[in-house]
């Protein structure tokens, strides 16, 4: 080998070497990808709700005429399928500070400080202005529940075995949907990242496992989107519990039954 191509192949090494493991492709007639997708989406599907207390980081950046945002707070979290939030904001001794509901397109605001009551039909913005991220409803409930809504017209387009005994895949349609799942070697979905045809992006990573009702549930989910990155640690998680007609609505009377139970 000539001396010029010695050092050429030692300089491909060491620029693989500074970039780390690389994942390898796995063949298109590999069934693994596609296996390891069903079998979590039929185990993520039993989970409907969830009710817990959760603590949330948020550092957003400005957005049009709205200031950064920078968000530490406790709050008891009660969430259910498909598009249910229900998030009480707590102070010191547990005392709530604002509670907001979110049910079927509608949506309720109450501080109980001020005692300012808003509520009507869900604006688009709603969760960017209260928390400073840009999700729908429909998206913080899967990325909670570790349960992402994968369309049947989304199809395997490309997998990789990752240096932690892992795979990537890659799922995709025709109107330009994509959707990045990471497992690890225990088949624990580990990173989702979402990319939408109307531009919409985000990133959510999975941490911190812990058995919940004869599952394992992530407690510790960082998300970044374009403009925000959050940090949300949940404890005392009870999956699908019994829950409310009134869980997801604010009528004067109902505060504090989303963290009490059904």
């Amino acid at each position: 080998m000539s001396r010029a191509r010695s050092l050429a192949v030692i300089s491909l090494l060491a620029f693989a070497a500074c970039r780390g493991p690389v994942a390898v492709p796995l063949s298109p007639q590999d069934p693994r990808p596609g296996a390891l997708v069903a079998a979590w989406s039929a185990r993520a599907s039993a989970r409907e709700a969830l009710r817990g207390q959760a603590w949330l980081a948020v550092d957003s950046e400005a957005r049009s005429s709205a200031a950064p945002v920078r968000l530490r707070s406790r709050q008891a979290l009660v969430l259910e399928r498909p598009g249910r939030v229900r998030i009480e904001v707590q102070g010191m001794l547990g005392t709530t500070l604002a509670v907001l509901a979110i049910d079927d397109g509608e949506y309720a605001l109450f501080e109980t400080q001020t005692r300012r009551f808003e509520g009507g039909p869900l604006p688009p913005d709603l969760l960017w202005r209260v928390t400073g991220l840009a999700l729908r409803p429909e998206e913080v409930v899967e990325v909670v529940l570790g349960a992402p809504d994968l369309a049947e017209s989304l199809a395997v387009r490309a997998a990789f075995a990752v240096p932690d005994g892992g795979v990537r895949v890659e799922l995709a349609d025709d109107t330009g949907a994509l959707r990045l799942l990471r497992f690890d070697a225990q088949d624990q979905l580990r990173e989702l990242e979402l990319r939408e045809p109307d531009g919409a992006a985000w990133t959510a990573r999975f941490d911190d496992y812990a058995p919940v009702a004869g599952d394992t549930l992530a407690h510790r989910i960082s998300i970044e989107t374009r403009t925000a990155r959050a940090v949300l640690k949940l404890r005392d998680v009870e999956l699908n519990p019994a829950l409310s007609t009134d869980t997801f609505r604010l009528d004067g009377l109902g505060l504090g039954s989303g963290a009490e139970g059904g």
